[in-house]
């Protein structure tokens, strides 16, 4: 090889060396694209993995009865622990089932985020008549022993209450839960409403004193209660 044609090839190697290892842009965009679908596919799957729930905090032991109401204040089916067990456990799994979702459903419904709240709303003004009038169903919770209501793991302690004479300490104590349970897709807003009763030996007031929302998925609980009343008729 002559020395002209040498320095003819070695400007060509030395273009063939600075080129090599390099990416073009269109590879490196479709890389990009892949992990950031990668990372889409795995945060999608957690959520639809990972539940949300709605529940508020409840007694760790399970009511002694439920009592069905439905447009009226006398219930239309009661439903003991012990003697009425798979009717029980029915209404009791799917009301615990209610307030349970994927988080992925949560987010396509917007109801990712869940504000329990928890108002005072008088000794003298909600009735069961008045609940049960304005709803599908009253699902009643009926403790035996008196019940302590807790809010993110301490005694709640309404300063209302603190003003009235008999309500000192403004703790909130019960044995009744009135819960409300309406047929709707999807969603919806659920009401506890509490009876305060101050000790073992007080009567229990015909009203309510507290309302908790929270949110819940309440259709497979709406039929769970219209087949126990239909059985218990």
């Amino acid at each position: 090889m002559s020395q002209n044609e040498v320095n003819k090839v070695e400007p060509t190697e030395e273009v063939a060396v600075k080129t090599k290892g390099k990416r073009s842009p269109t590879n490196l965009w479709a890389t990009v694209v892949m992990i950031v679908l990668g990372v889409l596919a795995v945060v999608i799957i957690l959520m639809a993995i990972i539940p949300k729930s709605y529940a508020i905090e409840l007694p760790e032991n399970e009511p002694n009865y439920l009592q069905l109401y439905q447009n009226s204040s006398s219930p239309k089916a009661t439903l003991y622990r012990d003697s009425d067990e798979e009717l029980y456990n029915s209404v009791w799994d799917a009301f615990n089932d209610s307030f349970k979702q994927s988080s992925l459903s949560a987010l396509f419904q917007e109801q990712l985020t869940n504000n329990v709240t928890y108002n005072y709303i008088g000794t003298n003004t909600k009735s069961l008549s008045s609940i049960a009038s304005d709803n599908d169903y009253v699902l009643g919770l009926v403790y035996s022993d008196l019940q302590t209501l807790y809010k993110d793991g301490k005694p709640y302690v309404c300063e209302e209450l603190k003003t009235n004479s008999q309500y000192t300490d403004g703790v909130v104590t019960f044995r009744k839960l009135w819960v409300t349970v309406n047929n709707v897709n999807g969603v919806t807003e659920v009401n506890f409403y509490v009876q305060r009763v101050t000790s073992e030996t007080s009567s229990q007031s015909s009203y309510a004193v507290l309302q908790i929302t929270t949110k819940g998925l309440q259709s497979d609980l709406v039929t769970a209660i219209a087949d126990a009343i239909e059985e218990k008729a």
